[in-house]
């Protein structure tokens, strides 16, 4: 698929057109990550900012117990590099400090702010993702790619729904849970970097991907694939 051309979007950065692709980043910091695996988490974010094509949309959002701070916390189009500029009519060292002013600083300040929070009752995971998505210019209308990313324990605990109290996908489900889902993660890919907890109260994994994998299937995604944020 061609990369669309035209003016740029002063405040998105994306040419005429809007995003070709999207990534959506979610972040569950409600518990700090230790020092090895923040080092890890921002070198993962880089190499996606890095593989991804010209006017892909990044954004990133936390989960918080404040509602106050969901959404997208940034949110452009990736521009030009200035690695394929055209010297005769372009210059590439123009291009790529504008890329590292307006792009890469931002991400870098953005996650960095996010990553200095401290730790939070409650991991409104499910809500906040769905106001990631909800404040994602572009995310239901990119013509490529819809992906979202989510660095999380995945143990939900909200007053919705709680993973402590026991409360999985029949209580969500017979408490009309199912019918408030937007349904507007059609044919998106998830990629779920779990980030492991252990101790005695922690919640069943029988639990946590019960309702994870009913989750997803009735939003439309594309099964969610997991990795481990380990420190080890």
């Amino acid at each position: 698929m061609l990369i669309s051309k035209g003016q740029v979007d002063k405040a998105t950065l994306c040419h005429t057109g809007g995003a070709l692709n999207v990534t959506a980043v979610l972040l569950d910091l409600t518990d700090p990550l230790n020092e090895t695996q923040q080092v890890r988490l921002k070198t993962i974010i880089t190499n996606e900012v890095s593989s991804s094509t010209t006017d892909t949309m990044i954004s990133l959002g936390v989960v918080s117990e404040d509602p106050s701070r969901w959404g997208a916390r940034f949110t452009k189009c990736k521009p030009e590099t200035g690695e394929n500029a055209n010297a005769l009519y372009e210059n590439p060292t123009i291009i790529s400090e504008r890329y590292a002013q307006e792009f890469t600083r931002p991400i870098q300040a953005t996650l960095a702010a996010m990553l200095t929070g401290e730790s939070e009752n409650q991991s409104p995971i499910m809500e906040a993702l769905q106001s990631l998505v909800s404040e994602t210019p572009d995310f239901t209308t990119a013509r490529g790619q819809r992906k979202i990313i989510i660095v999380s324990d995945m143990l939900q605990h909200s007053d919705t729904l709680s993973f402590y109290r026991g409360e999985g996908w029949d209580y969500f489900a017979e408490r009309n849970g199912v019918a408030r889902l937007a349904g507007n993660l059609r044919n998106v890919t998830v990629e779920i970097l779990r980030i492991p907890r252990v101790g005695n109260e922690i919640p069943s994994n029988e639990i946590s991907e019960g309702f994870w994998s009913r989750y997803f299937d009735k939003q439309g995604s594309r099964p969610p694939s997991v990795s481990s944020l380990g420190d080890l």
